[in-house]
């Protein structure tokens, strides 16, 4: 039996004002359109070197209604 890696649950991050979410970088582009057709606009995928890409969120997003998107996105 295999055991399966459970997935890290997505959430909005803040650093200052700036407010992001960190997605596997496999994934980044799927969130981002996601999150457009929902009409959030958010900025395109930044990748970093640790796997995971960022997803900036412009000020004034409704962060609930964001990880509301987040929870329901599989």
């Amino acid at each position: 039996m295999v055991a399966q890696k459970k997935a890290k649950k997505l959430r909005v991050q803040a650093d200052g004002n700036r407010r992001y979410i960190s997605v596997p970088a496999g994934r980044a582009g799927e969130l981002h359109n996601y999150l457009r057709s929902n009409r959030v606009s958010s900025s395109p995928p930044e990748p970093a070197f640790t796997g995971m890409d960022y997803i900036e969120l412009p000020k004034g997003v409704d962060l609930g209604n964001v990880q509301t998107l987040l929870n329901a996105w599989s």
